[in-house]
């Protein structure tokens, strides 16, 4: 592959689904060390909204209780997913969990756990408001704990998949956590600044959007400057996509009326490949319900993006026609804004910035945070809270591989068959015949020895070491591109040697 710090524009030169956008870097009167100093006042911006230690723990107290309730109470397992684990939420973002149940029972165990919920208002510290059961086509209990909303669903497979598959991603793509960052600013910028983010009102929904983001810096790596740089050229790019007639996949656009063939329009050249996102559907996906209708097909709507995990799956079906148009909007305002922001003298850039996200700085700035109860350190003290965004990616793929075992899914040459075994005892099984693939070879492709890398907290994935690095070194470099996961004759290897 040739080298991509050769391709230095942030200009959109994706394909003939979009027009030439006007807005590139290349074109703008700012240089590398101006946008490094936008990025650092960007990313005073992210300390004031990203997760941080008191909102973990915070957030991570909720889920302790109900998950401790629900199993002490029903004998069933819990899990979590989304943006809470995946350490990209906002401090309004809500919890997510997910029952395992045989599928016959889910209508029963929603009507004894909200019967549970509400009878435990007033009888615990946590304060269980709100309590709703939506009977929609996906099951939904929701309800308010120490004024966090939280939803909890039943065998929701696909959001455990996702967030397997988000976590390694951003492990690969590395740079501190370039991807999870850039989710969290482009997060805030459609919540707080646009207010086009939420499926449940017709907007994106985030796992879109985590999709899009990871699309912008799969074709434009070593462009990327940093948060701040992925966010412009998000914008700049989606304003200009031509939706009427393609549909987003992480590799390139796809002519819509090519569906279901995938063969994106584009030329580019991208640090995760169709083989990688190959394997991982075939890692972390589940099997189509019999009840669905034909695997292959996509259903079309106003705003098309194709599931990387299920091609059948359109992540973009939430968007209304009218609100594809709202979206639409915004995105080009957006754009033509930032560039307005990025073309300042370097002395008035930061509060011009500090301008373009207030809303999220009024709403997050002040020393307040809607999910903790204790002051935090406020925005422009020069100081942030502690924060780590490294997720438990090992923990992540042991409740996924226990979810398939649940129902029955989990079928594989590792797990002991016919054997005396607890649930636990095939996860740990499978788990680590995978984890041991992974020490085989580092997720982001390259033959480093391990003495240069490190492990992620209880994970066998490795990332790069970062902590000599200066900010500007960190932008710097790109990953090798990943072809795949581990091959047929490593995993065989690793058989042989359990």
């Amino acid at each position: 592959m040739a080298d991509l710090q050769e391709r230095m524009s942030l200009s959109s030169s994706s394909s003939s689904s979009s027009s030439s956008s006007s807005l590139s870097l290349s074109a703008m009167p700012i240089d590398r060390e101006l946008w490094m100093v936008a990025e650092e006042r960007a990313q005073e911006i992210l300390n004031a909204i990203q997760p941080v230690f008191v909102s973990d723990r915070s957030r991570n107290e909720i889920i302790d209780y109900v998950q401790t309730l629900i199993k002490d109470r029903l004998g069933i397992e819990v899990f979590l997913f989304g943006s809470v684990p995946l350490k990209t939420y906002l401090p309004d973002g809500d919890i997510d969990l997910t029952v395992l149940t045989p599928q016959d029972k889910e209508e029963d165990l929603a009507n004894a756990l909200c019967s549970m919920l509400r009878a435990e208002d007033g009888e615990s510290d946590f304060h269980i408001t709100d309590v709703q059961y939506i009977q929609a086509q996906v099951k939904v209990i929701k309800c308010s704990i120490r004024n966090i909303a939280v939803d909890i669903s039943f065998n929701q497979m696909a959001g455990l998949c996702a967030l397997c598959f988000l976590e390694q991603v951003d492990q690969i793509f590395g740079r501190d956590h370039l991807f999870k960052r850039s989710i969290i600013l482009i997060k805030a910028w459609c919540y707080y600044e646009s207010r086009i983010l939420g499926a449940n009102t017709g907007l994106i929904s985030t796992y879109a959007l985590a999709v899009l983001v990871l699309h912008i810096i799969n074709i434009s790596y070593s462009s990327l400057s940093g948060p701040l740089a992925v966010l412009f050229k998000f914008l700049d790019y989606y304003a200009s996509f031509d939706w009427d007639s393609y549909c987003i996949t992480v590799n390139g656009p796809v002519l819509i009326s090519s569906m279901p063939d995938m063969t994106e329009t584009g030329h580019h050249e991208v640090v995760l490949n169709e083989k990688f996102f190959r394997e991982c559907m075939d890692l972390y996906s589940v099997p189509t319900k019999a009840v669905e209708a034909n695997g292959h097909y996509f259903p079309v709507k106003h705003f098309n993006i194709v599931d990387p995990l299920k091609h059948s799956n359109n992540l973009g079906r939430s968007v209304t026609k009218g609100n594809l148009q709202r979206i639409r909007h915004a995105f080009t305002l957006g754009a033509r804004k930032l560039k307005d922001v990025l073309s300042v003298p370097g002395e008035t850039m930061g509060w011009k910035l500090e301008k373009f996200f207030s809303s999220s700085l009024e709403r997050n700035g002040k020393g307040e945070r809607q999910d903790v109860e204790e002051p935090v350190i406020a925005f422009g003290t020069g100081r942030a809270e502690s924060s780590e965004l490294r997720g438990d990616f090992e923990g992540y793929f042991k409740s996924l591989v226990y979810g398939k075992w649940f129902h029955g899914e989990t079928q594989h040459k590792w797990i002991p068959q016919g054997q005396d075994t607890s649930s636990w005892d095939i996860v740990r099984w499978f788990v680590t015949g995978e984890k041991n693939v992974f020490h085989c070879r580092n997720l982001n492709g390259s033959s480093n020895s391990l003495q240069n890398m490190r492990r992620s907290r209880g994970t066998g994935t490795y990332i790069p070491e970062m902590s000599q690095q200066s900010y500007a070194d960190r932008f710097s470099g790109k990953p090798s591109t990943v072809n795949s996961l581990p091959s047929a004759s490593q995993s065989q290897l690793v058989k042989q040697n359990i």
